[in-house]
């Protein structure tokens, strides 16, 4: 299995609620910096960072999507097009929803439709930068 494992500038925890309530998925595991095991070399976190997450994993019907906010004073991770997260599923209503409330916020590049390599595709850019695509699975075909 391959699981996607977003980053996030100090919006981890917003995001995990967001992709939680677009999946409809239960509560989301959320680990804050602080929440880290004591006596690890992550304990010396930096002023600000008391809030952000550590981990997060939003458990969705499609799979998992795991998330986590950048160190303050580490490399700034931003999301580009060369990174695409694909949702493969077979119940055409999910994708569609889904698709839409993405949508909502962001910025579709082509609208769900049928393609000469599979019966409904689109793709579009959520509100956090991350490119999706979404087909339907053959097993619907």
């Amino acid at each position: 299995m391959i699981t996607a494992y977003l980053n996030f500038s100090g919006k981890a925890r917003e995001a995990a609620s967001y992709y939680t309530e677009v999946f409809g998925a239960p509560a989301p595991y959320i680990m804050a910096m602080t929440d880290m095991p004591k006596g690890s070399p992550e304990d010396e976190f930096p002023a600000g960072s008391e809030n952000l997450v550590a981990y997060a994993n939003v458990k969705t019907f499609a799979g998992d999507i795991m998330l986590s906010d950048d160190m303050p004073g580490g490399p700034a991770l931003t999301p580009n097009s060369s990174f695409w997260i694909c949702l493969d599923y077979p119940e055409e209503a999910k994708v569609r929803e889904v698709f839409e409330k993405l949508a909502k916020d962001g910025q579709v590049i082509m609208a769900l439709e049928p393609t000469f390599f599979n019966p409904l595709y689109g793709q579009l850019v959520d509100r956090y930068g991350y490119h999706w695509m979404m087909m339907l699975s053959e097993s619907e075909a």
